[in-house]
């Protein structure tokens, strides 16, 4: 996205940070859950129109063969179904366990880039695997308890992770030919069609009510999804997709600093010591990464 050198780790954290307000704006949203992630989406689309006119900031390329149109599709698709997943487990279970499940997402990245894109792991790796996966058990795991009302959301949370996971694969691999402007444009036109298209069909809310309610959604397009999502599709140029995911696990971190701070969900001292676990494990395998 931009000409200038910026630390890709640095980018991905600020992505993760951005994106963990996702939950907050969601459940404050005053429109149905898929029109939300619509607004969420569309309202991004200006600003990377406008950035892309900037002279520091890379052109919107389009893609000019048809391989490349399949992998754009399969994104849009991908983020769209997260996006559906996401916004309505919020809806239909805690904020927690919605948090919890659909960060789940680096297993899915993991084994995929394992079996499929045959990236290499070393043990030090999967000791940062054990201590984040570890580390994010104890930060919200205390939350999931069974509850068959909840079911359904906690279904969603669990399908919230695996559209993701392929939704990080797919911009990985995107970003081996394409700017982040032209990823985040392209794929967010085909996101926006669907989930207005399944929004008309399944909903029934789709304007805001109020102008904190237009705020709440600008918020969403701008913060988690013009500068979080970008953020994230910009460092996966330079850094490994499985790597990147395990480091997107900062987000429950900040969504669970977040719930303190907007919806006073008491912080328990084993939240803290799963914090800790997860930042050592981003750290290892950072680390390793550098070297």
């Amino acid at each position: 996205m931009l000409k200038f050198k910026i630390s890709p780790f640095f980018v991905l954290v600020l992505g993760a940070l951005s994106i963990a307000f996702s939950p907050i704006f969601v459940r404050i949203s005053d429109v149905d859950p898929i029109i939300t992630a619509f607004y969420r989406i569309f309202l991004s689309l200006p600003f990377f129109l406008l950035f892309s006119s900037i002279s520091s900031i890379d052109k919107i390329k389009i893609p000019t063969v048809k391989n490349h149109y399949l992998v754009f599709i399969m994104s849009g698709i991908f983020f769209a179904l997260d996006l559906i997943c996401w916004h309505w487990s919020i809806k239909l279970t805690t904020v927690s366990k919605a948090t919890f499940l659909s960060n789940l997402a680096p297993v899915v990245v993991i084994i995929f880039a394992l079996f499929f894109l045959k990236e290499k792991y070393s043990k030090f790796f999967f000791i940062a695997v054990i201590f984040s996966l570890g580390g994010m058990f104890l930060l919200l795991g205390e939350s999931f308890k069974f509850n068959k009302q909840q079911f359904l959301g906690d279904l969603l949370g669990v399908l919230t992770a695996l559209w993701y996971g392929s939704y990080i694969i797919t911009i990985s691999q995107l970003r081996k030919k394409f700017n982040t402007t032209s990823i985040m444009f392209i794929s967010g036109i085909i996101s926006s069609i669907i989930l207005l298209t399944v929004s008309l069909f399944f909903e029934s809310s789709f304007i805001p009510q109020s102008l904190n309610a237009i705020l709440v959604l600008f918020l969403l397009g701008f913060v988690c999804q013009f500068m979080g999502q970008a953020f994230i599709t910009h460092a996966l140029a330079y850094l490994p997709a499985s790597t990147s995911s395990l480091s997107l696990l900062i987000q429950p971190i900040a969504a669970t600093g977040l719930g303190y701070l907007f919806f006073q969900e008491k912080l328990t001292l084993v939240q803290f010591i799963g914090s800790i676990l997860i930042l050592i494990g981003i750290y290892i395998s950072q680390k390793k990464y550098e070297k």
